[in-house]
């Protein structure tokens, strides 16, 4: 008998490679592979040197703008002080109308402090020209600034100075101790609210100055800009 030979050809399944991994279909599984992401190796935080790149960075943009905003709180406080000294000068002119009685705004030469006084001592009721003189009041005002700041006449003013007794200074608590200052010419205050034409200066330890000044005629009050004095 004739024996009778069968091949059998073994069809081979297509393999699929994908990022070197395979991915040919698992017939006895009758499911694909999972495919996972390669791992990656995830940095965290920064190196020293991004550290002192970010550091350098910080420090030189700090000192570009540091002066130039300690430049600004140092005139800030300067045109504060001049604002004080101008609402003192308003007051003043505004005592010398509501009572009618002629009022001195003086200050300290080189000093700190500055006042707004009636300008006659002892002043009372009886002279002054106010419609209602009988309910009228006379104030005495004082003020200091910061130690830094002072004030003085302006350039080329050679206005002179004085001192003034106690009683000048009414019943201001430290009346005695600023009978002992150097006082300015007094700036005097009409009751119809005119003035006199005065320029005086306030400036701190660098010389950043604020100038003051009070028009005769209607008694206004303006400041300047801060600006840099040179040395006189």
């Amino acid at each position: 008998m004739m024996k009778r030979s069968c091949t059998i050809a073994i069809r081979q399944q297509p393999r699929f490679l994908v990022g070197g991994r395979d991915l040919t279909y698992a017939a006895g599984r009758g499911s694909w592979p999972s495919v996972l992401a390669p791992k990656h190796n995830d940095r965290s935080g920064f190196t020293l040197l991004e550290l002192m790149i970010v550091v350098a960075i910080i420090l030189a943009v700090t000192s570009i703008v540091a002066p130039g905003m300690m430049e600004r709180v140092r005139s800030g406080r300067v045109e504060e002080a001049a604002d004080a000294v101008s609402t003192m000068l308003a007051n003043a002119r505004t005592q010398a109308i509501d009572t009618g009685v002629d009022y001195h705004f003086r200050f300290e030469l080189n000093g700190q402090c500055f006042v707004a006084i009636p300008a006659e001592v002892g002043v009372s009721i009886g002279n002054s020209n106010n419609s209602d003189s009988e309910t009228a009041e006379f104030s005495y005002t004082a003020a200091n600034l910061p130690t830094t700041i002072f004030l003085r006449y302006s350039q080329n003013d050679k206005s002179g100075s004085e001192t003034l007794k106690g009683p000048a200074f009414g019943k201001l608590a430290n009346a005695g101790e600023m009978a002992s200052k150097n006082w300015s010419m007094p700036i005097l205050f009409r009751f119809d609210g005119s003035s006199e034409d005065k320029t005086f200066r306030v400036m701190d330890e660098q010389q950043r100055s604020c100038d003051v000044s009070v028009r005769g005629l209607t008694g206004a009050i303006s400041t300047s800009n801060v600006f840099i004095m040179e040395q006189e």
